[in-house]
């Protein structure tokens, strides 16, 4: 009786260890897909342990603890580097990477809870057949939040160039659902090697093997053809654009008193040498990164500063398109929630990040103010229904309870030639999501920037990953896309998500480039996430004929 107890803990163990070992590895594997690894390829085979595992899966508790291992290690691969632990080690910046590296992957339930009911009362073909759309709706569903889509598993292709080009009508959803797709595929051919019920070379696997390179070969045969017949076509519409990337430290640019701090006026004028420098190379407008201009600089109480900076623009004869501060002022009674009060009782003032276009010799023109802001890091999710949140997360460094803007703005530039050249900037965290971005050049952008200040984290992932993503943009929209970073990794990105020259990370330096101007809208452009909501359609269909054949059954 011993032995046997004995023997079956040890069974137990190791089926344990087992099904563990499959979680983990499921979640390495796509986390190692994703940039700056090279092996985008790995998110086509990442899931197939997971998948295999779920089939085996007997209660919603082990889904829960299993999902929970998979996307835990998922997280820990692609997004260790949120919490600072390499580079500086701010403990504000610390928690809350920890919280959200220990918490998000709770997300994942959604997905598995729904596959899993499915697989339950519909069969196993039910839940595979559910499972892309299923995990393509909650990518989609996420971005409308206000967390990010940072992880979307279409994001894991960036590098995978011939392999995206059906962006433009499908944005990431299209690669990631045909990755989802080819993991299911995979597993159910690999599946009963398990049972040892099934030849490799049978009917039915070399049937689900050539749908599986069709899957595969297809969006590749499209991107070779898109790619080559978009090239880099002479045009007339071309601009010149410069970058400068100053590489300024962003956890002493607002450091007063510490001793490796620039003032103001240094870091301006760093970035007026760097702009009279790159006129001599004849640009038609100069790129200066997200809040490059440190200070509120245009608001009255900054007046003269802001006369003596136009004088310098003025004097270089060449637009300039910056990041900065700004601030509005209110009484305590119409205030928002993120509002920052002063010694005096009624007044308030709201703070944005925000990006401007100054051209020389004409008054300042519209100031475009961030609209999604990174959560906690500039704004608590969903401040305005826990106000009370606000002031526990004000950070430190110039950010945490910033404001959203409501406007989404195209800019015209004046060009020598007599025309307007229209342009829109994203700032920062905004460049990750698709529709935002999709809804700049449905206004009418021929240009995208993005402007940003990747250097809080080091040298880590993060910084790659994020200039990974504007392939993605540049395909969607089949724009052009300037990427002006503070301390790398700046670069200009064509129509085909190629990117043409770029800089190193923690380099003072600067980029100048003549690009194509667009009219193009792409079906993307026209009808943004048309793709990913038909996912959710078929998800929800799917959903709802196995609930009503569950409750026809029951009746029956």
């Amino acid at each position: 009786m011993n032995a046997s107890r004995i023997q079956g803990d040890q069974s137990w163990k190791m089926l344990v260890r087992f099904t563990t070992g499959l979680a983990i590895l499921s979640g390495l594997l796509l986390g190692a897909a994703f940039p700056p690894s090279p092996l985008y390829f790995l998110a086509y085979v990442a899931l197939i342990p997971f998948l295999i595992l779920l089939e085996r899966l007997e209660t919603y508790r082990q889904v829960l603890f299993y999902t929970y291992l998979m996307a835990l290690a998922f997280h820990l691969v692609t997004l260790y580097w949120v919490g600072g632990f390499t580079h500086r080690r701010d403990p504000y910046l610390m928690v809350m990477g920890t919280a959200l590296v220990l918490f998000h992957p709770t997300f994942y339930w959604l997905i598995t809870i729904v596959y899993f009911f499915l697989q339950k009362h519909a069969g196993v073909t039910a839940g595979r057949v559910a499972f892309p759309f299923l995990w393509t709706s909650y990518d989609y569903l996420h971005s409308l939040s206000d967390f990010s889509p940072w992880i979307s598993i279409g994001n894991s292709q960036a590098y995978n160039l011939y392999g995206i080009q059906i962006a433009e009508y499908t944005s990431t959803y299209g690669p990631g659902l045909f990755v989802l797709i080819i993991n299911v595929l995979l597993s159910v051919l690999l599946a009963p090697f398990f049972r040892n019920t099934r030849s490799l070379f049978s009917r039915n696997s070399l049937v689900v093997a050539t749908v599986v390179v069709l899957f595969y070969v297809g969006p590749l045969f499209y991107g070779i053809i898109a790619v080559k017949d978009r090239g880099i076509p002479p045009s007339r519409d071309r601009l010149r654009v410069a970058i400068i990337q100053p590489n300024i430290d962003p956890w002493e640019k607002w450091g007063y008193r510490t001793l490796k701090w620039k003032s103001f006026q240094d870091q301006l004028s760093l970035l007026l040498n760097e702009s009279k420098e790159v006129a001599a190379r004849n640009p038609e407008l100069i790129v200066w990164p997200e809040t490059a201009i440190p200070y509120e600089i245009f608001s009255s109480r900054h007046f003269v500063d802001s006369l003596t900076l136009r004088k310098e623009l003025d004097s270089i004869c060449v637009a300039v398109f910056t990041g900065m501060p700004a601030v509005e002022s209110f009484d305590s009674a119409h205030s928002p929630v993120s509002a920052v009060g002063t010694s005096h009782a009624n007044t308030f003032f709201e703070y944005y990040n925000a990006a401007t276009l100054i051209v020389p010799h004409q008054p300042l023109g519209q100031i475009y103010k961030k609209v999604v802001l990174v959560p906690f890091a500039e704004r608590v999710p969903y401040a305005e229904t826990f106000p009370f949140l606000v002031d526990v997360f004000k950070w430190n460094v110039g950010t945490g309870a910033l404001n959203k803007g409501q406007n989404q703005i195209v800019f015209q530039l004046p060009l020598r030639s007599g025309e307007n050249a229209q342009f829109s900037g994203v700032i920062c965290f905004e460049s990750v999501y698709p529709n935002f971005v999709r809804t700049f050049v449905d206004r009418g952008a021929q240009l995208l920037l993005v402007i940003t200040n990747d250097s809080w984290w080091g040298n880590t992932s993060g910084a790659y990953q994020h200039a990974a993503y504007a392939s993605f943009r540049a395909i969607e929209n089949r724009r052009w896309i300037v990427r002006c970073a503070n301390g790398g990794i700046s670069s200009f990105v064509d129509p085909t998500g190629i990117v043409r020259e770029s800089t190193k990370m923690y380099l003072q330096t600067s980029l100048v480039s003549d690009l194509n101007l667009s009219n193009e809208r792409t079906f993307y452009a026209r009808h943004g996430d048309l793709f990913a909501q038909l996912c959710v359609l078929c998800s929800a269909s799917i959903f709802v004929i196995v609930m009503a054949g569950k409750l026809l059954r029951k009746r029956t």
